[in-house]
């Protein structure tokens, strides 16, 4: 019995199996097995050195024991060693099943980890840590390895210990060991694989990506910027992957948890990529979902999903438009939550940078996030543009994208369609039914979407790539900043590239455009900012702010679908939800081909002199003045309100049509108000569309009073309104000829 004493305290001792240990079993129980038997294994090999074990045979391939004698340590024939085998099995269960860790209570570990016979096993380390390397290991263990659950299991006082907002700087201990992205790098190699293979070989679809997506950052002339560019698209990936704000039905949680993605709490995650533009971008000649925002989600998606986030994909792109009014309403269009928008509308806007520069700054001061810009153009100096966005810091991971005149060898489509690669078949096939509406010779076909799409996907693959190596701490620069002080919030905006009149006067407002100064008066006018802008849109589709929402008075009831013909009887009940003639005749076009999955529409608001008056109540929708209005002079509309634009759709109808400049009368406040035609922007087929409609200086702001408020006399919960009356005065303005329309209604707030 002494003996046996003796043994299992030397067992113990000679294999490291001190009480604290048991915080290593929670790390991976497969790697302590190992650990455990090749201990047990050493032990041995001592023991029966030092004369415990009996045996024959002569070690020969361990140099510290040449010539011991030893025997095989799964054939114990002593007494002595088979109670050693026996109890070698017994651990080695308990350590699987973790009933060792709990038969020995808690410890705290404060060492690292040796090697074992070359195995690195990896071990808790007792060291300060940095908020964000905290907040990046939680990341890195999106569905809770041993290591997290461990520490939940500790600390019983904290419920949402699992959830990044409960994690706090005050930590004092992190697990070096983190949850391994390989099926995202799998993900990436496969889909790589397949890239290359539709596209001719590897050396070949990296050519054609290399011609077709120009980044600001200068690509691979320019590595270090490029790898800049990488990191940045990346981290905004970091943040959608920490961001849980989204609630979501319980159905839908279900139906996310399937795909991977939901959490459990009622939450989700989301990457959102928000694609803007016209035709090209909507697919037309083709079926809604095979337009290349489509083909890039279904190719990215797995990855994302691999890493716990959703990727929502919104082709928000409506056919037939320029980039302004569209560009003063990016909220409504693409979603204040997007990470990415893109532009596509080079086809109307000849090759000048001016509209895109105007674009590029409202998705910078109007969307929270300042996301990344997609530009589906290679114009020279669009692509510039880009690029000194990169340097000013404004837009570090833009890129610029080309069509396939750009982007294909031409080569390869001179080839028999059989010798051609995959990728390149079918090339001048288009994707809807013959006779679709849109199968021009500049839209894309359907292979040349699925190109566009694909070369997008394998751009942020290598973001994505990056994204794994900063949670698995390969990265060295790990730390992110999760505020996104760097990436979001950007008050100021840079001096305008384009040449900008700031005293253009009333058909100018480059103030809209643009923006102003900070400090009018200082020699340095580097730093620019813009007041907040609001929109209401009735174009299809729009996330928020729909038309209706400012309407007070004045919509005529009961019209009918928008694909009905509408007539004069129903003009004169009131201003009409309509679409002009083209827009009617194309849509029931693709109507008769089941719609094809379409859901752009340019609806507007027409009326004639017959509608009556429009009235509207515009909403004050910028910061909070932080002081009392007591004063008379606090209600005029010019304290609030400094820019009102009407814009009407995108069509031409004639000479007789509606001219928003002369034909209504808008009255700001309860003052006629003076309207100039907006000449410097927001044109389409050189017809000008929107109007500046001026703030009269004895206009005055409204409120929405509740009991307790004295007459003009803002209380902190009421809410401020200008009232607008839109009425057509016009004589000879009629349905057939064309009525007077609104599709965009902005105004900027102070």
């Amino acid at each position: 019995m002494k003996s046996e004493t003796v043994d299992f305290y030397y067992f113990l001792t000679q294999a490291n199996f001190k009480l604290h240990l048991h915080t290593e079993l929670t790390l991976g129980n497969l790697s302590k097995v190992i650990y455990f038997r090749q201990s047990i294994s050493n032990m041995m090999q001592r023991k029966r050195a030092a004369g415990y074990g009996g045996g024959s045979g002569v070690r020969k391939n361990n140099p510290y024991h040449a010539g011991t004698p030893t025997r095989s340590f799964g054939r114990p024939k002593s007494t002595h060693g088979k109670k050693l085998y026996v109890l070698f099995f017994m651990l080695l269960l308990a350590t699987m099943l973790g009933i060792y860790t709990s038969s020995f209570g808690t410890s705290k570990v404060t060492q690292t980890q040796t090697k074992t016979n070359g195995d690195s096993i990896v071990k808790n380390v007792g060291v300060k840590m940095d908020e964000h390397e905290h907040i990046i290991d939680h990341l890195s263990n999106p569905n809770g390895d041993a290591a997290v659950e461990a520490e939940k299991s500790q600390n019983e006082e904290s419920n949402d210990s699992g959830k990044s907002e409960a994690l706090s700087s005050t930590a004092t201990t992190t697990s070096t060991s983190t949850t391994s992205y390989i099926s995202t790098r799998e993900a990436i190699q496969s889909i790589k694989g397949e890239f290359y293979t539709r596209y001719g070989g590897k050396d070949e679809a990296l050519a054609m990506l290399q011609r077709g997506i120009l980044p600001a950052s200068g690509g691979s002339s320019k590595p270090e910027n490029d790898e800049k560019a990488t990191r940045h698209t990346a981290e905004r990936i970091i943040r959608a992957k920490n961001r849980k704000l989204i609630p979501i039905s319980n159905e839908e949680q279900e139906e996310l948890e399937e795909d991977g993605v939901g959490d459990g709490d009622g939450h989700h995650n989301q990457f959102v990529i928000a694609f803007g533009g016209y035709s090209v971008t909507v697919g037309r000649g083709n079926f809604y979902n095979q337009s290349y925002p489509f083909i890039m989600q279904n190719v990215l998606k797995p990855v994302f999903k691999s890493m716990g986030l959703e990727l929502v994909v919104r082709n928000s792109a409506i056919g037939g438009i320029p980039s302004f009014p569209y560009g003063f309403c990016l909220p409504n269009f693409l979603g204040m939550d997007a990470d990415v928008v893109s532009w596509d509308y080079g086809m109307n806007e000849g090759n000048g940078a001016e509209a895109f520069e105007s674009y590029l700054r409202h998705s910078i001061s109007t969307l929270p996030k300042r996301p990344m810009m997609i530009m589906l153009d290679t114009k020279a100096r669009r692509v510039d543009m880009l690029k000194k966005y990169f340097d000013n810091g404004s837009l570090m991971d833009s890129i610029a994208v080309g069509r396939a005149d750009v982007a294909v060898n031409k080569h390869i489509l001179e080839k028999a369609e059989s010798d051609r690669p995959e990728g390149f078949q079918k090339w001048d096939e288009w994707g809807g039914p013959k006779g679709s509406p849109g199968q021009s010779s500049w839209h894309p076909k359907y292979k040349e979407h699925e190109m566009i799409g694909w070369m997008i996907a394998i751009h942020f693959l290598d973001a994505l790539e990056k994204v794994a190596d900063i949670l698995e701490a390969k990265d060295t620069n790990s730390s992110i900043d999760m505020d996104d002080a760097a990436h979001e919030k950007l008050v100021l905006l840079p001096k305008p590239e384009s040449a900008v009149r700031t005293n253009g006067g009333a058909e100018s407002p480059s103030h809209l455009l643009y923006g102003v100064p900070l400090d009018d008066e200082a020699a340095d006018d580097s730093r620019w900012h813009m007041d907040p802008v609001s929109c209401r849109t009735s174009f299809l589709p729009n996330e928020h702010g729909g038309m209706t929402e400012i309407i007070a008075s004045g919509l005529a009831e009961g019209v009918g679908d928008d694909l009905e013909s509408r007539d004069d009887s129903q003009y004169n009940d009131g201003w009409v939800v309509d679409v002009g003639k083209v827009e009617r005749d194309t849509k029931r076009k693709v109507k008769k081909h089941g719609g094809m999955g379409y859901i752009d529409m340019k609806n507007a608001l027409y009326g004639i002199p017959g509608s009556g008056t429009l009235q509207l109540e515009l909403p004050h929708e910028g910061p909070n003045h932080g002081h009392k209005h007591s004063k008379d002079t606090d209600m005029l509309a010019s304290h609030w309100f400094d820019t009102l634009v009407f814009c009407e759709v995108n069509e031409k109808r004639g000479d007789n049509e509606c001219k928003p400049d002369k034909d209504i009368t808008y009255t700001v406040g309860g003052v006629e108000a003076d309207v100039v035609q907006i000449t410097s922007a927001a044109a389409y087929l050189n017809k000008s569309l929107c109007v500046n409609v001026s703030i009269p200086k004895d206009a005055r702001v409204s409120l929405k009073e509740e009991d307790g408020a004295e007459e003009n006399q803002l209380a902190d919960h009421e809410k401020v309104y200008l009232k607008v009356d839109v009425t057509v005065t016009g004589e000879k303005v009629t349905r057939k000829d064309g009525a007077c329309s609104i599709s965009h209604i902005v105004w900027q707030s102070h």
